[in-house]
Formats: structure tokens, C-alpha cells, sequence
């Protein structure tokens, strides 16, 4: 009996060990797992699907799941790294080939060439490499024809990276694809995003030229990057010369026109790293270029005690070159020799470090959390080079903030006259706790005055307060600031909110309580979050806002590639709207969840009024029946060609046709740290009555609202924006408002039927200034008021509607 049970479970051993081999991947070789990504955490859930792999990464592709950007399916959806014949974490929201910025292809002959058939996207596996190879195509309106665009992904054995090929063929006969951007984007996964080298400091912009522009000349400004304090993973472009780019996401493009009958191709490579460290990238340029000459630069890093300081920063600086263009900044001008990060690598268990490097002039440090960053070491390197590093120790700090009737109030703080390169260290913006007023981070102690800036509701109803000083290692340093209110808002019973906001879902980089923070130190009187196609983080910032008695909107972005939507006020105890939908199909949606539908970015790359010809079913009756247009915070009015000019050039449309379509105003920002901050720009609304979230978008929906990044506006009674007023016929009419604005108000124009008809000028005064005009109109028509601060910040505001007795109703159009 026992010989026959030990024959048993010798039996089901055996069984049990086929069966892990039969789940475990052979990493001999390259492979393929057809079906849902074994990436663990990965999106690519669809039959059709496929993940390809070796003994170092893996990488699934998109066929029958959308693209994460709802753009050309067959594109990279999650990277992995291998370990031990295991699949590990997604590390990546999506790594695609970009046609022309975010310009989503339209529908070609009513064909939907957003979904590629999944015949059109294979792969061909030898024992020595995997080819996948997606036939594509790309059309927009005034083409006769699309552009056919074969995009191949080339993984070998024992390789950590992606070799990358695009063929871009325009047919013969077809019409020009003029001035297209095309290249390769990544987007991150909650994480930080660098590069590319020469642009610096790192904002988010449109149009910047980089890398191979015959006036940038920078060899290694044609790499991006997404990392982790334990992986990276960058995208590359042979030839780079443009660069768009936020903190979500950072694309690198070659600029040029895509002529009929001739063909294009566009080579790179995605290298995956197993730590936060991206010195691989220029080393893996080093092999790949054998021209470059290159040397080892070696060292150690230590404490002020002698201590090894395992995981430190060893960064590399060099001057760098980039161009601003009309598109990027309205002027062509190269910035040059700007010291800058180029890599870093971190440092072993015994502090230890070791990289290669083409032979330059660099200046390398170390910084480490909880230290100060060492000294900076100018290093012309000729040859192999060793190089030490100490770290001293850094500081606390513990600040608070009260207003000027000694109440407390929560703030952010920004440190400057420190080092801070790798925002995996922390960075240097810090938040106070909304439960103890008090913001308390690690500070670096260096030798030089460290500035300590807080603000709370700064450029609209305050100014930042700053504090200088000379921290000591190993202290903790205390401050405590006074914010003055200068202009009150609340009491004159006007709220703020900044209606586009994301969390740390998809390209996002903020956790859920670090999103609460911020907006309440921005001081925003509403918390919302608008996710990409998710509500993953809405019930928590629902709960934070609950607990901390502020209203909460719940909302999200559906995220079409041909244009984005907001959704105010959202069920997100629902399945969120499907991206594939229709325009009319998504704002109805929106409207049956009892929402506000915000046309977000109507004009940006991927903005539902730019591409809206190619659309399908952009004309479709439903299609108009959105309730706003938003503003961001690029707005310029004196650019014809600003999107968000455009954007409100089409809201007079509107309102010149008498239809209501009103404004809103939304940052977008992905990362609270970052210049796109939660309230830069932001809409202020009426409420007479308490502060709800039905209140507020009510005031929106009837138009008791203004957009504005600085200027604040009161209007009397007789001018509620969004209000419609009775004239007489041959009667005067008063318009009437109070504008404020911290940084000085220097115009104000008053709008009518699209023009100009009114215009003041003031001296940068920073006093509340009164303003009337009267005006005496012939037929029914709006005046709107638009006003400029001192730092050439605007206000826009929602129409005021006149009607004419005995004018008639469509005198408007």
C-alpha cells in the first residue's frame, strides 16, 4: 500500500513538473504567447493579442485591444523585463509610431483605418529573432489617398532591446503630406519620463528641434526615456530633429514632407534596463557607432562618515543645444550650451559605479536621497578616468503657513538652490497635509542659501512668499509663512475649479493623495480627477474629498485618437464611456449619466475640432450637442494659429449663432511637481448658495462663469456672464464689471459678434479697477470681456446676452 502511494505521488510530481515547464517559457530562444499578455499588470487582454519574449524582456502587442491612446492598433500596449524565465510588471503605457504628432488617421472612404485587421499584424519567428510587422495606413482630409506605413519590431536573442523600422510609402499620383512630424512615442506608466538631451529645462511643447536640426547638431538628442527607481526603458529615433513632449508622454520625429511616389523609412530601437539607471542608452550608441571614441569612468560614492552609499545618483552634465520654432515658442532661436543632465548610473552595494562615455567635457556629481550632492567634478575625459564622490548629510523640514487673520492654510512649497536631476530622488516641490497644515520633506544642505517658496491660490487671489536661508547638515529647519489674501473671491460668492486634472491611471504620475493635495494648496474650492478612459482613482478622491468636507466632481476623458472628452459629474460607479464610439455616441452617453460634456483641447493634435473631416461620424446629428469648449493654459490670442484662439474663435461661433455653448478651463496636468500644475488655469464660477458639486455645474451650464489665469473678474448684477438682458429699441445698455488682478492688470477688450468694439489700457494697476461701457445695441447680440494681466495672462469670459425688444431672434447669424 505505501509502495503504491509513494508511486502515486511520484506520479503527480511528475505531472506537476510537466505542467509548470508547460507554463514556464523556454528562454533558449525568442518566443511567442499568443493570447491575453502574460506581463504581469499588462493591458493586451484580447485573444488576438501576442506577447514576444526572450531570456531578458517581453513586449505585447495590440491587436485586438485598442491602443492605449485609442490611436493605430498594433503598437507596443506593455514591455517587460525577464527574470528567471518569468514575465515581470508592465513598465510602459504604449510605444507606437507617430504619422504627424498625435494627428489621428481619419476614415478613408468610410473605412476605419484605426483598426488595423489582425491578418495585417504578424510575425515571423526564426531561432534567432521575432519580426513583427504591422501594415498600416494613414489618411487625413485634402488626400486623395493614405499613406501606406509598414511599422516592424525586431527582438533577437539575448538582446535587451526592440530594433525599430517604419516604411512610410506615399502612392504615386497621390497628393503631398506636407511638413509631417513622424516618429516614435512613449508614454509612461505612472512613472517619470527624461529627455531628449539638448532640450532643458524639460517643459511640455510642441515643434522644439533637437538631435540631427543642422543648427542643434546634438548626436545624442534622439533618445527618450521612462523610468522607475528600478527599470527604464527608452525609445530612439536614427535622426531625430523634432521633439514634442509633456510628462506623460515624449515623442522624437523627423520633420519633413512626405512627396508622392516616394518612399521613407524611419529606423530606432527601444532598450529596456532592469534598473533606474540610463547610462545603457549612450553605451548601447557606442556599440552600435564604432566611430565614437569613447573611455570607462569608474569611482566610488561615499558618506561624510567613509560609508559606501548604495543606490546613489552618479549624473552626468553637458552642454547641450536645442532650437525654439514659430510653432514652439512664435520665433526661430537656438539655445545654446546649456549644462544639463546627459545619464546617470546608480551606484552597487558597495557604492561602486562604472559606465563608459565618449570622450568629452562633462561635469559628473552624486546625489542620494536623504544627502547633499556632492561637489560637481569637470571632467575632460581622454582616457579610463577615476572619479570619487561624497555625499554630506542633508536636512528636515518642517513648514506651515497662515493667512493674514493667523488662520492655517495649506500650500505648496518650491526649493530652489538645490540640485535635483532625477525625480526618482523626490524633486522639489512639496505639499502640506491638509490634516496638519505642515509640509515636512528631506532637504539637501549645501553650502550656498537654499529659496523657499510657498504660495496658496498664487496669480489669482495671492502672491508667493519667499524665505531664504542657510541650512546646516542634520538640522531641522522650521518657517513658518504668512500668505495675504489680496483679492477674496469667495466672499463676493465666486468658486474655482480646474476642470482637467489626472492621477497616476495611465500616463499620469500622481497618486490619488498627492492629487487632493495639490489642488487644495492651489487653492481650488472643488477636487476632481479626469482620468484617461478610466474612474480607477474617482471613489478614492470622492472619500478624500469627503473626509475633508470639499465638493468632489467625478469625471473622466474619453480619449478617441481623433479627440478627447470630458465627462462632469459622472456616474463612475459605471462602466466608462467606450472610446469607440461615436462623437454623438459619447457626449449622449455623458448626457444619460445626468454630465456636462466638455469638448476637451478642440484644437491640439488630438482634438476632436481639428480632426473632426475625418471623423467617423463627426457630422452626425448628436455630434453638436456638447456643452463647453475648453481653454488651456497655452492660450495667446495674438497667434491666430493658437489652439486655444481657435477654440474660442469657435465658441463665438457659436455664439454668434445664439447657440450656448460655454467655456471651460482645464490644466491637464499629469504631475502636480511639474510647471503644468493643477489651477494654472482655472474657471470661477457663481454660486449664490452653498458650494456643491450640482451647484457648481449648474453655474457652468447656465454660463455664470469666466476662464482666466490671473484676472479676476465681479461683474453687477445687470452683466452675470451667461445672463441674457432686455434692451429697448434705440435703448443704451450699461455693461458693467470689477477686475482685479495680482500681477496688475494692463487691458481689458470687450467682445461682440467675434470683434474687438471696445479696448481700455490701464498702468499694470493692482488695485480693483471699475469698468463700464455703454453700448447701444440694434438686434439681439452678446458682449464678452477679455482682460490681460501684467505677466500677459488672460481672462476670458462666457457671453452676456443681449436681447433687442422687437430685434429678431436669428439677428445673431
Amino acid at each position: 500500500m505505501n509502495f503504491k502511494k509513494t508511486k502515486l505521488f511520484a506520479l503527480f510530481s511528475v505531472c506537476a513538473l510537466c505542467l509548470v515547464l508547460l507554463a514556464t517559457p523556454a528562454m533558449a530562444e525568442v518566443g511567442i504567447i499568443n493570447g491575453p499578455t502574460p506581463i504581469d499588470q499588462g493591458m493586451a487582454m484580447h485573444k488576438d493579442d501576442f506577447t514576444i519574449y526572450n531570456d531578458k524582456i517581453a513586449a505585447s502587442f495590440a491587436v485586438g485591444t485598442n491602443n492605449y491612446w485609442n490611436m493605430t492598433n498594433g503598437s507596443i500596449l506593455d514591455v517587460a523585463v525577464m527574470k528567471n524565465g518569468k514575465f515581470g510588471v508592465d513598465l510602459v503605457n504604449d510605444i507606437e509610431f507617430l504619422n504627424d504628432f498625435w494627428t489621428a488617421t481619419g476614415s478613408f472612404n468610410n473605412e476605419n483605418l484605426l483598426k488595423v485587421p489582425a491578418k495585417d499584424i504578424t510575425y515571423k519567428k526564426d531561432n534567432k529573432k521575432v519580426v513583427v510587422t504591422a501594415k498600416t495606413r494613414y489618411w487625413t482630409a485634402g488626400h486623395k489617398l493614405p499613406l501606406n506605413v509598414t511599422i516592424e519590431y525586431t527582438l533577437e536573442d539575448g538582446k535587451n532591446y526592440i530594433g525599430l523600422k517604419t516604411t512610410v510609402e506615399n502612392p504615386q499620383g497621390n497628393d503631398s503630406y506636407e511638413n509631417l512630424y513622424s516618429g516614435y512615442s512613449i508614454s509612461t506608466l505612472a512613472a517619470n519620463m527624461f529627455g531628449p538631451f539638448g532640450y532643458y529645462p524639460d517643459k511640455k511643447t510642441t515643434g522644439i528641434r533637437i538631435g540631427a536640426d543642422k543648427e542643434v547638431n546634438e548626436k545624442f538628442g534622439n533618445f527618450v526615456v521612462t523610468y522607475g527607481k528600478d527599470y527604464a526603458v527608452s525609445v530612439q529615433l536614427d535622426g531625430a530633429n523634432s521633439y514634442k513632449g509633456s510628462s506623460g508622454y515624449k515623442d522624437v520625429y523627423i520633420n519633413r514632407t512626405i512627396e508622392p511616389g516616394k518612399t521613407y523609412v524611419y529606423t530606432g530601437e527601444i532598450l529596456v534596463s532592469d534598473k533606474g539607471e540610463t547610462t545603457p542608452i549612450i553605451e548601447r550608441c557606442i556599440e552600435k557607432d564604432t566611430i565614437i571614441q569613447s573611455a570607462t569612468v569608474k569611482g566610488t560614492v561615499k558618506d561624510s562618515k567613509g560609508n559606501a552609499v548604495k543606490n546613489a545618483y552618479v549624473i552626468v552634465n553637458k552642454k547641450g543645444t536645442y532650437k525654439e520654432t514659430v510653432k514652439s515658442h512664435g520665433a526661430d532661436i537656438v539655445k545654446k550650451d546649456i549644462m544639463q543632465p546627459l545619464v546617470w548610473e546608480l551606484t552597487d552595494e558597495k557604492g561602486n559605479f562604472e559606465f563608459k562615455l565618449p570622450k568629452d567635457e562633462y561635469q559628473i556629481y552624486a546625489e542620494a536621497k536623504g544627502y547633499t550632492p556632492s561637489d560637481a567634478q569637470a571632467v575632460n575625459l581622454t582616457a579610463d578616468s577615476s572619479l570619487n564622490f561624497t555625499v554630506k548629510e542633508g536636512a528636515k523640514a518642517v513648514i506651515t503657513a497662515l493667512n493674514e487673520k493667523d488662520e492655517p492654510i495649506d500650500f505648496k512649497i518650491q526649493v530652489s538652490g538645490v540640485k535635483s536631476s532625477v525625480k526618482s530622488l523626490g524633486g522639489t516641490v512639496f505639499f502640506s497635509d491638509p490634516k496638519t497644515h505642515k509640509a515636512e520633506f528631506d532637504v539637501a544642505a549645501p553650502k550656498t542659501p537654499v529659496t523657499f517658496t510657498a504660495t496658496f491660490g498664487s496669480e489669482y487671489e495671492s502672491q508667493p512668499v519667499e524665505f531664504t536661508a542657510t541650512i546646516k547638515p542634520g538640522e531641522t529647519f522650521t518657517q513658518k509663512f504668512v500668505i495675504p489674501t489680496l483679492v477674496d473671491t469667495a466672499s463676493k460668492k465666486w468658486y474655482c475649479a480646474d476642470n482637467h486634472q489626472h492621477s497616476d491611471k495611465g500616463d499620469g504620475a500622481t497618486p490619488i493623495g498627492e492629487l487632493y493635495k495639490a489642488q487644495i494648496a492651489a487653492k481650488l474650492d472643488l477636487n476632481i480627477v479626469s482620468d484617461h478612459d478610466s474612474v480607477g482613482n474617482n471613489a478614492k478622491l470622492a472619500a478624500l474629498a469627503k473626509e475633508g468636507n470639499r465638493p468632489f466632481i467625478s469625471s473622466m476623458e474619453v480619449s478617441p485618437g481623433w479627440g478627447h472628452w470630458g465627462i462632469l459629474g459622472m456616474d463612475y460607479t459605471k462602466d466608462p464611456i467606450s472610446a469607440n464610439f461615436t462623437p454623438a455616441e459619447i457626449i449622449k452617453a455623458g448626457h444619460d449619466m445626468g454630465a456636462l460634456v466638455v469638448v476637451n483641447h478642440p484644437y491640439s493634435d488630438y482634438g476632436f475640432f481639428k480632426n473632426r473631416a475625418g471623423v467617423r461620424g463627426g457630422y452626425d446629428k448628436g455630434s453638436e450637442d456638447f456643452d463647453f469648449l475648453e481653454l488651456q493654459s497655452t492660450i495667446n490670442l495674438t497667434d491666430a494659429k493658437n489652439m486655444d484662439k481657435l477654440a474660442l474663435d469657435a465658441a463665438m461661433g457659436y455664439w454668434n449663432k445664439g447657440i450656448k455653448k460655454y467655456l471651460s478651463a482645464g490644466s491637464d496636468q499629469h504631475d502636480v511637481t511639474s510647471g503644468l500644475y493643477p489651477g494654472i488655469i482655472r474657471i470661477y464660477a457663481y454660486i449664490d448658495g452653498n458650494v456643491t458639486t450640482e451647484n457648481y455645474l449648474k453655474a457652468l451650464k447656465e454660463g455664470h462663469a469666466y476662464v482666466t489665469m490671473g484676472p479676476i473678474f465681479t461683474p453687477a448684477p445687470n452683466t452675470m456672464f451667461g445672463s441674457t438682458q432686455q434692451v429697448k429699441a434705440d435703448g443704451q445698455y450699461t455693461l458693467d464689471t470689477e477686475i482685479q488682478a495680482v500681477n496688475g492688470l494692463t487691458r481689458i477688450d470687450v467682445y461682440s459678434e467675434g470683434k474687438v468694439i471696445a479696448s481700455k489700457e490701464f498702468n499694470n494697476t493692482k488695485d480693483a479697477v471699475k469698468y463700464t461701457l455703454n453700448v447701444k445695441p440694434t438686434k439681439n447680440t452678446w458682449y464678452s470681456f477679455v482682460a490681460v494681466d501684467g505677466k500677459g495672462h488672460y481672462a476670458v469670459t462666457n457671453p452676456v446676452w443681449v436681447n433687442v425688444t422687437g430685434a429678431s431672434k436669428t439677428s445673431m447669424q
